[in-house]
């Protein structure tokens, strides 16, 4: 638990206090970085169809904050290789995600949607996915905007698929209103 303390704060340490380092990756090249923290919003539009117990909640708040992958293996393609890494502050467990002996460090990946034949299939697309280490994860798919970025989530496990939208934006200490207000 203090090596998760330490990682996410060495995360946020190095994305600084997100809100510049944000706004500066959405005008990078063509808007496909997501180095920042940010605000994140998932809405659970359909919950597992074998839940034995109904969600908490329809929508969870929290946060995201991504450091690009210097270690990304150019010889591999984008998809293979995550492009930014990071660590997300979200209780899914509000939605219905919790996996039975699944204790996982709460990661991050993102990468690129190109000329792919996913749902999103454009050069301003982003996938990331959430826990990509253990064998039930959630994959979000969005598409890069001024604001952020919107799309759509899923999440696959014995109980079914459950699915919503999400929404991100540069996080920003001194903005007084997030995604969830």
């Amino acid at each position: 638990m203090i090596r998760l303390g330490i990682l996410l704060a060495l995360v946020i340490a190095g994305c600084g206090s997100g809100a510049h380092d944000s706004r500066f990756a959405l005008g990078g090249e063509r808007g496909t970085r997501l180095v920042g923290t940010w605000d994140a919003a998932l809405v659970l539009t359909r919950p597992y169809q074998l839940e034995l117990h109904a969600p908490g909640v329809k929508r969870i708040c929290g946060t995201m904050a991504f450091v690009d992958n210097h270690f990304a293996r150019v010889e591999l393609t984008p998809r293979d290789s995550p492009q930014q890494l990071g660590v997300y502050d979200l209780d899914l467990s509000l939605l219905g995600l919790r996996w039975l002996g699944e204790d996982s460090f709460p990661s991050a990946v993102t990468t690129p949607i190109v000329g792919q034949r996913d749902r999103v299939t454009a050069s301003d697309s982003v996938m990331i996915v959430l826990n990509p280490g253990s064998q039930e994860r959630v994959v979000l798919l969005g598409r890069y905007a001024r604001g952020g970025v919107t799309g759509d989530w899923t999440a696959q496990s014995s109980r079914g698929t459950a699915a919503g939208s999400f929404l991100l934006s540069p996080h920003d200490k001194s903005r007084r209103t997030s995604v969830c207000s």
